[in-house]
């Protein structure tokens, strides 16, 4: 990997060396140079925090680092963005254009990863008939499963543990009425976009890059004018039924972390929602 600084630029303020934290960039006889270039995780901050366009890093794409523009910066526009952001389960039916989706994910893929691994992978399902057969099985699983819970030794545990006022079980009754008399979908709801977050699956923080990323995506799509929602049992079931990974193509050795769904909402929210306080204990 080739980085170097160019020397006739540089004005030698050593922002370089104190922001990188690779150990890369260091000072040389009082002049800030790319003494470990092998050490380097290209998390650009040296080319972002160069005041001069001094550093020239060939394991970096130059056209992509432009200037900020901190004067578009609004920090009550983007509370805003939090606090009118719903989960939206009501979709109208009409596709999200292409090019919406991979803006989005143009966004998401800035979105910062540990040891700035970008190990984010995502795949975008918006055939019809692949979302409804997925959304059928998933909650085919769980109505048999509910079923168990009705009867046996299942109901008598989950009666004796308190188990039967869990608010999930509770609803299911509701929730399989619906979906027989209606055919309403409880589990990715009829959305016209299914959005899965993957990482290899020996990363260590595979977890929190999907976590940052999906977040990244909620805020920006809401921004956009759709509405999008987590679906927890959907990675719960990628991560352990191979029929449900084959069906959504999962790549060997990648493990989905986060599944989003996405489309237009079907109707808006006058106004922001209750939440608890937050827990905080100053140290």
């Amino acid at each position: 990997m080739n980085i170097r600084r160019i020397d006739d630029t540089c004005s030698n303020c050593g922002l370089c060396v104190r922001d990188c934290v690779a150990g890369v960039w260091r000072m040389v006889d009082g002049k800030p140079e790319p003494v470990a270039p092998d050490l380097c995780n290209r998390c650009s901050h040296c080319i972002a925090v160069c005041p001069r366009d001094a550093i020239v890093h060939d394991g970096l794409d130059a056209a992509q680092a432009v200037r900020t523009k901190r004067a578009d910066l609004k920090p009550d526009a983007y509370l805003d963005i939090v606090l009118s952001r719903r989960s939206i389960r009501q979709f109208r039916e009409k596709p999200v254009p292409r090019e919406i989706i991979e803006k989005i994910i143009n966004c998401a893929r800035y979105a910062p990863t540990a040891s700035n691994d970008q190990d984010v992978g995502y795949i975008v399902i918006t055939d019809e008939k692949i979302i409804r057969n997925a959304a059928g099985d998933l909650f085919g699983f769980l109505n048999r499963l509910y079923a168990k819970t009705q009867r046996g030794i299942l109901k008598y545990i989950i009666t004796r543990t308190g188990l039967a006022e869990n608010r999930y079980l509770k609803v299911m009754e509701y929730a399989r009425q619906q979906n027989a008399e209606t055919g309403r979908d409880f589990m990715l709801y009829s959305a016209p976009v299914v959005l899965l977050l993957h990482t290899p699956k020996r990363s260590r923080f595979g977890t929190d890059n999907c976590a940052i990323a999906a977040t990244t995506i909620i805020n920006y799509a809401h921004a956009l004018g759709l509405g999008t929602c987590y679906i927890g049992f959907m990675t719960l079931a990628l991560r352990y039924s191979r029929k449900m990974r084959k069906h959504f193509r999962i790549p060997r050795g990648r493990m989905v972390h986060a599944t989003l769904v996405m489309g237009y909402p079907a109707y808006s929210h006058a106004r922001t929602v209750s939440r608890k306080k937050a827990e905080i204990r100053w140290m």
